[in-house]
């Protein structure tokens, strides 16, 4: 004689948050983007199949499963990375690794050390460069409206906070900020966690796959972003493409892993045009 018991076992939630970075718009301020959850619910039913004399069978009928990816801002552990997803309440840590564009035979630039607290733009060009330091009008402090800084010279600011969106770097070669290359940072409403980023996306030409970034104000000698001590450096080499350490794609495409660095306020951001020109 056989007894057939069938167990339905307790479906398993599995929760995915997804977080995309703050994008510039054209008008220079940041969008911080919803935090996205997705549930799943994965479900097993078993049949347990009973012989008279003891002996027991399980028969899995049915299962599913789900594989959730997430993308945040990357804070680092000895400059290898790790997402953070900063909250009012609480802050999620999952482990990254961004990838270098290009080759492996490539030097890595000099580092650029930040200053505590401030956000930097250092000019390490042969030429001068204008910025705009912009974002929503509830941003905090001064804007910088096409400042022009020299060959080697840099603009030093106090980390500015906004209540909605982040603060961007629009750089160019003149006093046009129509196609700026751009550095974005962003204070998160716990005030102590910066995300930044490099966007190539409005100084770009690519409408037909070209994959240029000769306009972009100090590409030609290369361009660096970087965390304070221990938070992730993002570089782009000269005249080359750049797609997996910068923006060139609005979003990153929705995928997972975008080039967004997570660090304190505390320890300061900085960003750097024509890396490779400096010496130390």
């Amino acid at each position: 004689m056989k007894f057939n018991i069938v167990y339905f076992m307790l479906p398993l939630v599995v929760m995915g948050a997804l977080h995309n970075h703050a994008q510039v718009h054209k008008r220079g301020a940041l969008a911080n983007r919803a935090v996205l959850t997705e549930v799943v619910t994965v479900t097993e039913i078993q049949t347990v199949t009973v012989d008279a004399d003891g002996t027991t069978m399980a028969k899995v009928e049915s299962a599913s499963e789900s594989k959730i990816e997430s993308t945040s801002p990357a804070m680092s552990e000895s400059k290898s990375s790790s997402a953070i997803i900063p909250t009012s309440s609480s802050t999620s840590i999952a482990t990254t690794t961004p990838s270098a564009s290009g080759s492996v035979s490539d030097t890595p630039y000099p580092t650029l050390i930040p200053i505590p607290g401030s956000a930097i733009l250092k000019n390490s060009c042969g030429y001068p460069v204008y910025i705009w330091s912009t974002g929503n009008p509830s941003c905090e402090g001064p804007e910088a409206v096409a400042k022009l800084i020299p060959a080697n010279g840099q603009h030093v600011e106090e980390m500015r906070r906004c209540t909605d969106g982040g603060v961007a770097f629009k750089l160019s070669r003149t006093a046009s900020s129509a196609k700026p290359m751009q550095f974005e940072y962003t204070i998160w409403s716990d005030r102590k966690t910066v995300s930044y980023d490099i966007s190539y996306l409005d100084c770009m030409k690519n409408t037909s796959g070209e994959q240029d970034l000769s306009e972009c104000a100090g590409h030609d000698g290369g361009i660096q972003a970087a965390g304070g001590e221990d938070c992730p450096d993002y570089q782009c080499f000269a005249n080359r493409w750049c797609d997996q350490q910068a923006y060139v794609v609005a979003e990153f495409g929705y995928k997972s892993g975008a080039p967004v660095g997570g660090c304190t306020v505390q320890k300061g951001i900085a960003f750097e045009l024509c890396a490779s020109n400096r010496a130390n």
